[in-house]
């Protein structure tokens, strides 16, 4: 798993959370500004922290169901 595969997960974690966080915000009417600074600042810290622990995991072995970004070993008994 290259550089570009984490660009690419790092970004799309993102932007879905940033996403949700601004509609949250604005559904608890904040303003746009308020709103997008908070989903920004959120966004990037929770980013970090799944990126951080995915490499950290995946250096390790540690298979993520939800993530399925290591290939499935193949069972030697069938």
């Amino acid at each position: 798993m290259g550089s570009k595969f984490w660009f690419v997960r790092a970004l799309k974690v993102f932007l879905g959370v940033a996403a949700l966080l601004f509609i949250v915000e604005l559904l608890k009417q904040h303003s746009v500004q308020e709103a997008l600074i908070f989903a920004c600042i959120w966004s990037s810290i929770t980013t970090a922290i799944f990126i951080c622990s995915r490499l950290y995991q995946s250096r390790k072995g540690v298979e993520c169901a939800l993530c399925n970004d290591i290939p499935n070993k193949s069972d030697k008994n069938t």
